[in-house]
């Protein structure tokens, strides 16, 4: 979308972070959402933009209604985002999904605003991939902190996010294709860096769902995102390890890991399954314990990492 072309700068937000990399399925949704609640929880006013294609709904906003929703036509499944962009107005989130917590939710519609964007640069330039940050500043003053989920594989709404946050942090897996993938999210912050946001700061790389025990392969690991994103990029230590059945069954409910952990004590147990009481999705796994105090180590990093650059 960017070319040699430049745009005049819009600051973006104190607090601001984007969650990005180049390849989907490498958790970054599930960080994301983790980031926002976390925040929130912290008492810091906290607003959750999914600029991704993807209807995740790890807050359980769709599938159980949760938040108020603003007036006037449905913000969901990308509709609010692609509106905010299309007729040039400011964001309008769905309130009190948490408490101190808003969110824009991501979905189908988002999908359409790249070709949106192609259509407007046309017309108007480079400038176009500042509408995010456009559609954000009037009520960017409302929030402590703002937290971006951003489409994997789709220069166009990286850019789009890029250009509106003031820190990056890049989740990746171990995997050699979620390597690779880093590679693309590393030349879109260069050009909107360069070209649009020269307050763009790099964060940090996290490896994540990986065995905590596998430190060789770490070390490797972190050798080859510093060549996919330059040898200066901090490495957060905490790891979050792939623990399938408590990840999987919080979102099914529509719960932040602790959330789910706290409803350890009041659990069905296996015999309530087996005597016809109780069904297994009413079993709240052991595993939620480690699992939600790693994610709470993460994003504890995280948000050092981003104060420290920012």
């Amino acid at each position: 979308m960017l070319n040699e072309s430049t745009a005049q700068p819009i600051e973006p937000p104190d607090g601001s972070t984007a969650v990005g990399t180049g390849k989907g399925g490498v958790g970054k949704s599930t960080v994301a959402a983790h980031l926002a609640g976390e925040s929130a929880a912290s008492g810091d006013r906290t607003l959750l933009i999914c600029v991704t294609g993807q209807d995740d709904d790890d807050l359980g906003i769709k599938r159980y209604g949760r938040g108020v929703q603003p007036q006037g036509p449905s913000v969901i499944d990308g509709e609010g985002l692609y509106r905010a962009i299309h007729d040039r107005v400011p964001l309008q989130p769905i309130r009190e999904v948490r408490p101190n917590l808003d969110v824009l939710p991501g979905g189908p519609r988002v999908a359409e605003i790249s070709n949106l964007l192609m259509l407007r640069m046309l017309k108007e330039g480079p400038s176009v991939v500042q509408s995010l940050a456009q559609a954000l500043a009037p009520i960017a003053p409302l929030y402590d902190r703002i937290i971006f989920d951003s489409a994997p594989e789709n220069d166009s709404l990286e850019q789009l996010v890029l250009a509106a946050a003031r820190t990056l942090i890049v989740p990746t897996r171990s995997d050699e294709s979620s390597i690779k993938g880093m590679e693309r999210i590393s030349k879109n912050f260069k050009i909107v860096k360069t070209q649009v946001n020269p307050y763009l700061q790099m964060a940090g790389s996290f490896l994540y769902g990986s065995n905590r025990s596998a430190t060789l392969m770490h070390a490797d690991v972190r050798s080859e995102v510093r060549k996919a994103l330059g040898e200066g990029t901090p490495i957060l230590e905490t790891i979050v390890g792939y623990r399938e059945v408590p990840a999987r069954n919080a979102r099914k409910k529509g719960l932040l890991f602790g959330e789910y952990a706290e409803l350890l004590p009041t659990s069905a147990t296996n015999y309530d399954v087996k005597a016809g009481r109780a069904t297994a999705a009413d079993v709240v796994p052991d595993t939620i314990i480690p699992l939600a105090k790693e994610m709470r180590e993460l994003n504890q990093e995280i948000f050092e990492h981003c104060r420290r650059v920012a």
